[in-house]
């Protein structure tokens, strides 16, 4: 069996339970205003988040940046290779 919670000496009566699901409302309620009233406290969390999204922000767009710029340099060894291509084509044509 279960210790009993309830202190029967100082009057207490054990509580039914609506008035179990009222007192876990109201310690809720008061856990998150006691966490709103330290918010300050907590403020510096909240610019190292800042200063992680801004570096996030600056990577991502570097990262486009490299994108676009290895789908050029792609593009343009491409083109070369079809150039050597067509010079070692044209050279053996041509015996060069």
């Amino acid at each position: 069996m279960a210790p009993d919670t309830v202190d029967y000496s100082k009057g207490e009566s054990p509580m039914t339970d609506e008035q179990f699901k009222a007192y876990v409302e109201l310690r809720d309620k008061y856990e998150a205003l006691l966490e709103l009233r330290l918010a300050p406290q907590n403020a510096g969390n909240e610019v190292v988040g800042d200063y992680q999204f801004r570096r996030y922000d600056q990577l991502r767009d570097e990262h486009e940046a490299l994108k676009i710029e290895s789908a050029q340099l792609r593009k343009e060894n491409a083109g070369l290779k079809m150039q050597l291509d067509m010079f070692k084509s044209s050279a053996r044509r041509y015996r060069l």
